[in-house]
């Protein structure tokens, strides 16, 4: 984490994201299929679809040299009494919501039970921060060199925002709203290609 502060010129950019979509998906996968998705792995996927059309999100800066990797490798901040580890699930881009889920409970599991390999963490193109579940609104994550991005997640609260009705009227309602902070290498990713791929992942 030093080596990140100190060599990484990093550039950040913070987006809220409407969650009905991904509240009602929830709900669906729970109610037929009984699997409990969270929303890591939600985002993982939307990386992972993202990532096609950007794939500088999917390198890592390695011995002075940007390497461009085939598959979204997406890595999740595990906290453990005293200790802060990252598993990686491999090759997100492939796999269904319901595959990720599992993998990702998986490494999870492995993580709690001090049983990580050294192949199951350092393999990432790019992390998941989340600390929504501690009711948090917003913060900055550190990237993970050699890693390009880092994306933190923050708590779903209910908030006012503006809608534009079938009339075309503007009108205040209340939605289920989430921050979501891009964390980027500036030698990699520049805040254009940052933004963009932000808001194509909420889209």
């Amino acid at each position: 984490m030093r080596e990140s502060l100190d060599t990484i010129p990093c550039w950040q950019c913070t987006s809220a994201i409407r969650m009905d979509a991904c509240m009602d998906l929830r709900d669906t996968y729970r109610e037929k299929k009984g699997i409990r998705l969270s929303y890591n792995d939600i985002m993982a996927k939307a990386i992972a679809v993202a990532s096609r059309k950007f794939p500088l999100v999917n390198a890592r800066y390695e011995d002075g040299q940007v390497r461009v990797y085939r598959h979204t490798n997406v890595g999740l901040a595990v906290a453990l009494d005293g200790a802060l580890v990252v598993p990686v699930v491999r090759e997100i881009d492939t796999k269904g919501l319901e595959q990720i889920a599992a993998d990702y409970k998986a490494q999870i599991a492995k993580a709690r039970d001090n049983r990580l390999l050294p192949e199951d963490m350092g393999c990432g193109s790019i992390t998941i921060s989340n600390l929504g579940m501690f009711g948090i609104e917003n913060f900055t994550a550190i990237i993970n060199p050699p890693e390009a991005a880092i994306l933190s997640v923050s708590s779903v609260r209910k908030k006012a925002v503006v809608i534009t009705d079938e009339n075309g009227e503007d009108q205040i309602a209340i939605r289920p709203m989430m921050n979501i902070q891009l964390s980027v290498d500036h030698r990699i990713i520049d805040g254009l290609l940052a933004s963009r791929f932000v808001e194509y992942m909420k889209e």
